[in-house]
């Protein structure tokens, strides 16, 4: 997604096992106080999140904390974001202040994680076909999983009336944009009937950044 003035998008790749953010050197004091009793592991990784997160805000001109409501990071007032990372790899934030996305979502996934039996639970009748259907099957998967993770973290900061599942949403390359090779490739993501509110948009965008895939998704107000 472009970074614009109102919405950001952050990647920041591991420094060794370390990530180079320090294992939370630098967080606001009510953010570490998050990680008590976590081992090293889950300490740099959420350290991780919470750098990317801090630059996004920077970017937007806010400030942190971004704390922690049930398992969902809380962003500052105005602010709608989201945060996600790979173990031991990179960690990555979405955030906005503008009025007309109700919710973002983001996610990272390292290609080839996936095994193929799990695209029965993954995809779609229409995905499983395209997946099925490519040289690039085992990345079209990833791209398919991240989206719908991204989707899902955007979707459940709403008042739906059930959380989504997998076949809740479908993930198919924007025309144009089939082969998913080069970065900030559009995707056609459809809801499940009846899921969101009237008058939502869902946007969707998948970059790869090395052997990752990095998808974002903005849940808009439609005018």
């Amino acid at each position: 997604m472009r970074p614009a003035r109102d919405v950001i998008a952050v990647l920041r790749m591991a420094d060794g096992d370390t990530y180079g953010y320090g294992d939370g050197d630098g967080m606001h004091p009510a953010e570490r106080a998050l990680m008590r009793g976590d081992s090293p592991a889950r300490r740099r990784d959420f350290a991780a999140g919470r750098a990317a997160a801090a630059d996004a805000l920077r970017l937007l001109g806010r400030s942190g904390p971004v704390l922690r409501e049930a398992r969902r990071p809380r962003f500052p007032t105005g602010v709608r974001g989201s945060i996600s990372h790979c173990r031991g790899a990179v960690a990555t934030c979405l955030a906005t202040t503008r009025t007309d996305v109700a919710a973002v979502g983001v996610d990272v996934e390292r290609v080839g994680r996936l095994s193929p039996e799990t695209a029965g639970l993954v995809c779609t009748p229409p995905e499983r076909a395209l997946v099925a259907g490519g040289d690039q099957g085992g990345r079209l998967l990833t791209v398919m999983f991240s989206a719908k993770e991204a989707f899902y973290k955007a979707a459940t900061a709403l008042d739906l009336p059930r959380e989504p599942v997998f076949h809740d949403l479908e993930v198919l390359p924007a025309p144009g944009h089939e082969n998913g090779n080069g970065n900030g490739n559009g995707l056609c993501l459809t809801p499940a009937a009846g899921l969101l509110p009237d008058g939502y948009t869902v946007r969707g965008q998948v970059r790869s950044v090395g052997p990752y895939v990095w998808t974002t998704v903005l849940l808009q107000a439609d005018p």
